[in-house]
């Protein structure tokens, strides 16, 4: 389809404190861990990616590696004195899409030698973020035949052809 996908796995954890941490997003050095306080007093924490590799796992079967989670619940404890008594309720794992040209460029547009296929991936970790004004833009596209809103010429699938 000429648009070369690549993912980056990243391991999370789960961990819950004995009360509810300021709900903001902060990073806390130490290679850079995610950590997002939730509301309900759990405690989100991701990062140590591993390198952009081709997915060769089955959504839902990705291998959780327990030393990357560990790695990131001592972290946490060098943190926060508070999590380091935190309770582990879940280790998981997945992969962030990512275009295999230019990492972090999504891949939007009319598929090249298709009628009526369209794409929009590999926004990696700013697919939340970037998912309203892509949705707007690939509507346009597909309605209007083009879009008002965001250029997508950056993104057209013929700029990532193999």
């Amino acid at each position: 389809l000429g648009c070369r996908m690549l993912g980056i796995k990243y391991h999370s954890v789960l961990m819950r404190s004995g009360r509810v941490l300021n709900e903001a997003v902060f990073f806390a050095g130490l290679d850079d861990p995610e950590v997002y306080p939730r509301n309900d007093g759990n405690t989100y924490v991701t990062g140590f990616p591993d390198p952009p590799c081709e997915v060769e796992e089955e959504p839902g079967n990705v291998e959780v590696r327990d030393e990357v989670c560990e790695r990131l619940v001592t972290v946490m404890g060098q943190v926060s004195s508070e999590m380091k008594t935190a309770e582990v309720t879940l280790k998981q794992a997945c992969y962030l899409p990512f275009t295999g040209r230019k990492l972090g460029t999504p891949c939007m547009g009319l598929l090249p030698d298709h009628a009526n296929a369209y794409v929009a991936t590999g926004h990696g970790c700013w697919g939340i973020l970037n998912s309203l004004a892509s949705g707007l833009a690939m509507s346009e596209l597909i309605v209007d035949g083009s879009s008002s809103s965001v250029d997508l010429s950056p993104f057209d699938p013929r700029q990532f052809a193999a």
